[in-house]
């Protein structure tokens, strides 16, 4: 979901357990969120924010 502040919405697939993870960026601070994916989302952090993940087909709503 495209949104520049910190209530940006992101989704993520889990392989291993099959299933998929919707969040704020405002929860990777918390303590909810598993550690590996806080981990990993804050690695990710500036592709995020910039929307190189974005989805631009033709569903985006």
């Amino acid at each position: 979901m495209k949104n520049p502040t910190q209530d940006r919405k992101v989704t993520v697939m889990d392989f291993i357990k099959a299933r998929m993870i919707t969040f704020a960026m405002n929860e990777v601070n918390g303590e909810e969120m598993e550690d590996d994916l806080k981990q990993y989302i804050k690695t990710q952090t500036d592709k995020i924010n910039t929307g190189y993940w974005d989805y631009s087909g033709k569903n985006n709503k």
